[in-house]
């Protein structure tokens, strides 16, 4: 393979790359939306019954059901991303024999979410007001692959590496109220706004020549105040059931993006527009009635992804997008002196392509004191998916032409723990 490149050549290759990577899905996001280690626990559902501030970025209506006080509540959490990418390895008469394993990459990333609620028992219509600051899309990832000589008869030092980071997330800084209109009726509604930057940066650096090293980097401001809104309404049926649906309202996020290609001629900013979809919730909790207590929740989401696109100086950029869907339930079993045993699954497709589906598992306990309680809570998700290399051999002088795509698995592990204080009038 050829070290030495014209880097006229590295460029372009490089701005190749740059279009090609679509996964994960910077600068628009996934959601991972979390709030509380409740909701972890129970694979994300619980709309309907979770009461505390974090209903401000699920069901506003839930926050009703509170008891009359002050409720504070702050959830420390981190998320571990393992990645794995390979290649296709063919004998000479071109059969496949094995996945050659190139890059693995395993980092952890962490995060604050919290909010503060208040519940009144005197005011007829009245029944909450809650703010809060969650999580809306967390972007940050790291890449790091080592690049060597196509010769496996020695083992040799790595001559490159490439290098991808994304860094930043959009806070969504929530406001609520909820309202109890009639006696088994709930109602409520979310007005949140979105703050944060984002910036990526790519680059290849050379062991031996750094003359030849590549940085390209990117930095988003936004370039206005992005509104977050969300009605809901619960039903109790009876004791053991009650329904309960939300209703998130599309909105967007402009971008000023300010590009930097160092060593390369001045890059011009340019102004990039992502909407997001309208999400549609409807939502379940069933209370059984033996002695030990369990519950069922259960909660099924659509987003209209394909009425959304991706704008670059007002030009579509990246359309064509598929409408998801989520599905998830969980169970909260209450033991002795309320202490919950909380086990939960999810699945949903993703709007890149709704043939990749992701299925995750959790699970959670947690204990209470006199006006407190703590809960725990982890998850685990596992993708698989096929997508173009992140930086193709052509940057180097190789040649991937019969076998471009690579074969990526993804490894989530979520962890987070919740702590609640609750004083009473």
């Amino acid at each position: 393979m050829r070290l030495i490149v014209p880097i006229l050549t590295l460029l372009l290759g490089f701005a190749g790359a740059l279009l090609a990577q679509n996964e994960p899905a910077f600068p628009i996001g996934e959601q991972w939306q979390f709030p509380d280690a409740r909701t972890l626990g129970m694979g994300g559902a619980g709309s309907v019954s979770n009461t505390s501030a974090a209903a401000l970025l699920q069901n506003p209506a839930a926050l009703a059901g509170n008891e009359a006080g002050l409720h504070l509540q702050l959830s420390p959490s981190g998320r571990k991303l393992e990645e794995r990418r390979a290649f296709p390895i063919y004998d000479r008469f071109g059969s496949f024999l094995t996945d050659g394993i190139y890059a693995v990459n395993e980092h952890w990333f962490t995060q604050v979410q919290g909010g503060l609620q208040y519940n009144f028992e005197t005011i007829p219509l009245l029944k909450s007001l809650a703010l809060g600051a969650y999580s809306e899309y967390d972007q940050n990832y790291t890449y790091e692959e080592e690049v060597r000589e196509n010769d496996f008869e020695r083992e040799q030092a790595p001559f490159a590496y490439n290098k991808l980071n994304y860094d930043g997330s959009l806070t969504r800084y929530a406001f609520g109220a909820a309202f109890q209109p009639a006696a088994s009726v709930h109602a409520g509604v979310q007005v949140g706004i979105l703050n944060g930057e984002l910036k990526d940066e790519r680059s290849i650096i050379f062991v031996r020549n750094s003359d030849q090293n590549i940085r390209q980097e990117n930095t988003r401001k936004l370039a206005n105040t992005p509104l977050v809104a969300a009605l809901g309404a619960i039903y109790q049926v009876n004791p053991y059931l009650a329904l309960g649906s939300h209703l998130r309202l599309p909105y967007t996020v402009d971008y000023d993006v300010q590009p930097n290609s160092f060593g390369a001629s001045e890059d011009e900013p340019y102004s990039e527009s992502i909407e997001y979809p309208m999400l549609l919730n409807v939502g379940l909790e069933y209370r059984g009635q033996q002695a030990f207590q369990a519950r069922l929740n259960v909660d099924v989401s659509y987003e209209w992804w394909s009425q959304v696109d991706v704008t670059r100086d007002n030009a579509v950029a990246a359309d064509g997008f598929d409408d998801v869907v989520q599905i998830k339930a969980g169970i909260e079993h209450l033991f002795f002196e309320q202490v919950p045993f909380l086990v939960g699954i999810q699945y949903r497709t993703t709007y890149q392509d709704r043939r990749n589906t992701r299925l995750m598992f959790t699970g959670g306990s947690g204990f209470t004191g006199r006006f407190w309680r703590v809960d725990v809570a982890a998850g685990f998700s596992k993708v698989d998916y096929r997508a173009s290399d992140l930086f193709a051999d052509a940057l180097f002088g190789g040649d991937r032409s019969a076998n471009a795509i690579d074969d990526v698995t993804e490894n989530y592990f979520f962890g987070m723990a919740t702590l609640r204080v609750n004083i009473k009038p």
